[in-house]
């Protein structure tokens, strides 16, 4: 039985893939220079999208296309829909490549808006449990992760706000809000993603080393060296000299990627900056020993030829092999809370609706919705961790997070995510659902 699973998982990914692969195939007029008018587009009210000859026969020219993603994002990602599976990280291997899946998710959402105007409900729905789909299949991926999650807060982003209107007020129907419920879960499902992401990044890391700093890349280097300094580096650069190299960046990278995942646990930048720091302060400390140490003493370890010695060059390489293999990661960290504080409301909101639908009232607290409709409350970053806060007055609700300003709003004002994103100092407002 378990064969058999795997076999039609299988199958039902090879299928989603093409899928995916005739929608990029299928896309038309949507070429490089086209990229930033979706974003234009997108962000334009819907009665002017359903008015614009440029949209309409933008989605007329693509409805195959449209129709062949929202297919392919039907399915449960087995793990390796993006990117072919990889029995070992191979830091040479191209990472998923979404730049069309993007254009084809922004086109489904400019679909999705020109449909509420003309009130095809089920057009709407369809094409918004396309997007939900496509952002769980994002958060299924097993390699290539940094990218699928930074893809994904995109998405999130992009369609927040319309994914919002569509479940507010009494329009949606019952499968829609079921099944985007579903949906949503599965893409909430993975709330580690950006943890595996950092873990995978670090073993990349450590296998460009090798790549980079080997025998053979050492011996080309040695060739531009001039002669003393080169006759110096051959009676030390031996594979014990590399073993040590190795071991100490594997050992530094571990303990970097280690905080990295407890910076982003904690959403706090801080924790990830200082070690940063720290890690790249002590090893300049021991690069510029060696350094004052001169000449006379790089003979003498050339000459002993000891173990000492040997570490002592590797701490001069390591400390420009480390600094040149650190991302800011930090600068990602609230950027990823604000992409789960929004996939958490959207769901709580969910929650909410069928709540209401079922009993005929607003819950008097959010922990009315837990086991039935969440498995838990969903967490606010930007309030210590602490569920998602409610507010309710007569037949009127507001969820929200604090957002990235860790202040409580009270619901009043939305921050503005998209500008958020590419300004982080407009932080001001909650990551709101409002009805």
């Amino acid at each position: 039985m378990i064969a058999i699973a795997l076999i039609l998982s299988m199958w039902i990914n090879e299928a989603a893939a093409a899928g995916y692969q005739g929608a990029m195939a299928a896309l038309k007029h949507v070429g490089e220079r086209d990229a930033a008018e979706l974003d234009s587009l997108l962000a334009s009210p819907g009665p002017a999208l359903a008015g614009n000859r440029r949209v309409t026969a933008l989605l007329e020219d693509n409805r195959e296309a449209l129709a062949l993603f929202k297919q392919a994002a039907q399915t449960v990602n087995d793990g390796n829909l993006f990117a072919p599976k990889r029995e070992k990280l191979d830091p040479n291997s191209p990472p998923p490549n979404y730049e069309a899946h993007l254009k084809l998710f922004k086109l489904v959402l400019i679909d999705a808006k020109v449909n509420a105007v003309r009130g095809q409900r089920d057009a709407v729905e369809n094409d918004l449990l396309a997007t939900a789909g496509f952002m769980a299949q994002l958060s299924e991926q097993k390699s290539g992760i940094l990218i699928s999650e930074l893809v994904r807060q995109l998405c999130l982003q992009k369609s927040y706000t319309i994914l919002s209107d569509s479940i507010r007020g009494s329009s949606a129907s019952p499968e829609y809000l079921d099944e985007l419920a579903a949906r949503l879960s599965r893409a909430a499902s993975k709330q580690d993603f950006m943890w595996a992401a950092m873990l995978e990044e670090t073993e990349m890391a450590k296998d460009r080393v090798r790549e980079t700093m080997s025998p053979v890349t050492a011996e080309a280097e040695r060739n531009k060296m001039p002669f003393l300094k080169r006759l110096l580096a051959e009676r030390l650069q031996n594979q014990e000299y590399f073993a040590i190299i190795y071991e100490r960046f594997e050992e530094g990278a571990d303990e970097r990627g280690q905080v990295f995942v407890k910076a982003f646990r904690a959403n706090d930048p801080a924790i990830a900056d200082d070690f940063v720091s720290k890690q790249l302060g002590a090893m300049q400390a021991r690069r510029e020993a060696v350094e004052r140490r001169g000449l006379w003493g790089a003979l003498k370890d050339a000459v002993q030829r000891g173990t000492e010695a040997k570490g002592r060059l590797a701490d001069v390489a390591l400390d420009s092999l480390t600094r040149g293999s650190i991302p800011m990661y930090s600068k990602l960290i609230a950027r990823y809370h604000v992409a789960s504080s929004q996939l958490g409301v959207l769901r709580t909101a969910l929650a909410v609706k069928l709540y209401q639908r079922g009993r005929r009232r607003l819950p008097d607290r959010l922990s009315q919705l837990v086991p039935a409709f969440l498995p838990a409350v969903p967490q606010d970053p930007f309030n210590r961790f602490a569920p998602l806060s409610y507010v309710a007055a007569g037949r009127s609700y507001a969820i929200y997070s604090f957002g990235p300003d860790g202040m409580d709003g009270k619901g009043s004002a939305a921050v503005d995510c998209e500008a958020y994103a590419s300004t982080p100092a407009r932080n001001t407002g909650d990551i709101l659902f409002v009805e």
